[in-house]
């Protein structure tokens, strides 16, 4: 069970973007998170701190007490992995807001980024927009070519195997209704990196079907940071992972077996 700290009860209907934290206490940049807030007062953030035992946690509190009624913190006891960080911050958040979303601590997608993708998902009424690192003319997409056509692959793959068109399910930029959010976070993920997959298999498996509503945006920026907590070791694991994620939702992409 994680244990959420006392933070200030958020009532206005708004949207809430989860921003997990391990061990980020010297790449959170929490000066950018306080001037977008206090520029866009529609947006609040909850920091989830995932078991980290560097000086993350009193740095979120810190955020936290400067503005306690936009930024809150849920703390998760031991460390769990971003799939379920994201999710428990998913979950503590979505029943106080018209929206949630989430992005990375490292701000690899800008917050003016999520700022676009909250304002297309509610010009557009859609039950989720996704961020994609579409490289293209005009754009400041910073990738290395190594991880760009692993990314490549990947979404070659999982298009083959789960008949999913998403250009960049990795993209760590998506933002939700919130009340859809609450039914496809429900229930934990088979995967801890994997899980943006099972988040589109989820929304497919719904009734009235919001995946074919769902928008992917192609971002106007992104940008490559040091430091990722994937380590190298886990990529064997990716085709066992995805092969479990195949056989929990084959056939009709259903929730739950």
């Amino acid at each position: 069970m994680y244990h959420p700290m006392p933070v200030h009860a958020m009532t206005r209907k708004r949207t809430c973007i989860v921003v997990p934290c391990y061990n980020e206490a010297k790449r959170l940049d929490g000066n950018a998170f306080l001037t977008f807030l206090r520029r866009e007062e529609r947006i609040d953030v909850c920091f989830v701190n995932d078991g980290s035992d560097d000086a993350t946690l009193p740095l979120l509190r810190r955020l936290a007490d400067t503005l306690p009624d936009r930024i809150s913190v849920l703390h998760l006891e031991r460390n769990r992995g971003k799939a379920e960080a994201v999710r428990a911050g998913i979950l503590h958040v979505a029943g106080n807001h018209d929206a949630v979303g989430f992005i990375d601590a490292d701000l690899a997608t800008p917050l003016d980024e999520v700022l676009r993708l909250v304002e297309i998902r509610e010009q557009a009424e859609a039950p989720a927009v996704i961020g994609s690192r579409m490289r293209r003319l005009g754009v400041q997409i910073d990738r290395t070519a190594l991880r760009h056509y692993t990314g490549r692959l990947f979404a070659t793959v999982v298009s083959i195997l789960f008949h999913l068109n998403a250009y960049d399910t990795q993209c760590g930029a998506k933002v939700f209704e919130a009340g859809i959010a609450g039914e496809i976070f429900r229930a934990p993920f088979l995967s801890k990196w994997l899980f943006d997959v099972e988040l589109l298999l989820r929304l497919r498996g719904l009734p009235d079907h919001p995946l074919s509503r769902t928008q992917e945006v192609p971002l106007h920026a992104w940008y490559e940071r040091s430091g990722s907590k994937i380590k190298p070791s886990y990529l064997l694991r990716i085709p066992i992972e995805l092969a479990r994620i195949w056989r929990q939702y084959r056939g009709t992409g259903t929730l739950y077996s």
